[in-house]
């Protein structure tokens, strides 16, 4: 590939997060003055994924607002009711992640509920060791995944692709958001929860680690 059309696929692929970091700001500010400021669900990392009721935010100048994990989130405190994110925390260093739960956990209203999926580390390292990761990602089956014929490639691709910095099993994220403050922390199934506008989020079938912390 030329240089010419490497700068071109750089630019289509990375405009989006680029143009956030320049409107984040001005988006904040649109987002103070529209009808949708008195909503109390984010959607952290929507992505495609957009929730009817919520304010579905990215890094991403076309969601309804732009957010940074490693910014504070533009909320006073105890004012959201609901945050939810998917395949999100694994894309920033453990750091950062915490800093986001922590920020999570001042903005959420008392018995307010942080809900998160992502893909499960343990489950990615049984994998490896069963032997099963053919059959046992789904993943593994996209097209463009039929080069793998290791079970130290696909370790080493669900480590490291995709952008991901840190993944986390139970044991991890429970440290994590107890760290942040979390007391209250249980581990539904995917897609199900106690709370009924909680059931039913997830949209990846990989997104086996599910953690739901009550503020």
């Amino acid at each position: 590939m030329g240089i010419a059309r490497r700068v071109r696929h750089s630019l289509r692929d990375h405009w989006p997060a680029v143009a956030a970091r320049c409107l984040y700001w001005p988006w904040v500010l649109k987002h103070r003055l529209s009808a949708r400021r008195a909503l109390t669900r984010l959607h952290v990392g929507c992505g495609r994924n957009r929730f009817k009721g919520w304010i579905n935010a990215d890094i991403d100048p076309r969601a309804d607002l732009v957010v940074f994990l490693e910014k504070r989130l533009p909320f006073p405190d105890g004012f959201l009711d609901r945050i939810y994110s998917e395949h999100v925390l694994e894309h920033v260093p453990y750091e950062i992640g915490l800093a986001f739960l922590k920020d999570a956990r001042r903005t959420l209203k008392a018995g307010g509920v942080l809900r998160i999926a992502m893909p499960d580390l343990e489950d990615l390292v049984k994998g490896y060791y069963d032997g099963d990761w053919k059959t046992r990602f789904d993943w593994v089956q996209w097209p463009e995944y039929a080069f793998l014929c290791t079970r130290a490639q696909m370790l080493n691709v669900g480590l490291r692709w995709w952008g991901h910095q840190y993944l986390y099993d139970r044991e991890e994220l429970t440290r994590a958001l107890a760290e942040a403050g979390f007391q209250q922390i249980a581990f539904p199934s995917h897609s199900e929860s106690e709370h009924e506008d909680l059931r039913g989020l997830e949209t990846r079938a990989d997104s086996w680690l599910v953690a739901e912390a009550i503020r």
